[in-house]
């Protein structure tokens, strides 16, 4: 298995509120239906094998329309993900197909982590632990980022 983390930090507008975008990630449904390439989801229990930890979120299995080669070649992908509001936004953790496991954390701050006091407005943060079979991470890297730009350009509406 192939370990990539990265990360992304997107200034918000400064007419959205921190309680504003904090509403959103706790809404998963709008967090879903952000995403380009979710095509259908619904609540559903986890899995039997899930973490303890996890076994009390709120679970959804996701139906993900994927290119994989752009004008040739596409197929539909479905999974679990689980979700947990925090305090300051979001926690995911992904169970796709072939092993793929993503773990997400989106969090709003007031000022990117060692900034000076002089940044001011608001930031949103998203964190990423993506584990894959070796071959494919570069794949779903590029997936997820380009979805997830998309997301927080909505978001931040």
């Amino acid at each position: 298995m192939q370990q990539i983390q990265f990360s992304s930090l997107t200034p918000l507008p400064p007419s959205v509120s921190q309680e504003t975008i904090i509403e959103k990630l706790h809404d998963h449904g709008a967090m879903i239906e952000q995403n380009p390439l979710v095509i259908h989801y619904e609540r559903c229990q986890p899995p039997a094998d899930a973490p303890h930890d996890e076994a009390l979120r709120t679970w959804y299995e996701l139906t993900d329309r994927i290119v994989y080669i752009p004008g040739l070649l596409h197929g539909k992908i479905r999974y679990r993900a689980s979700f947990e509001n925090t305090p300051l936004g979001l926690k995911t953790h992904i169970y796709a197909p072939l092993g793929v496991d993503i773990r997400n954390e989106w969090s709003v701050s007031e000022r990117p982590p060692g900034e000076s006091q002089d940044k001011q407005g608001l930031y949103l943060r998203e964190e990423n632990d993506l584990r894959c079979p070796f071959g494919t991470g570069f794949f779903v890297r590029k997936n997820v980022g380009q979805s997830h730009s998309t997301l927080v350009a909505r978001l931040a509406k």
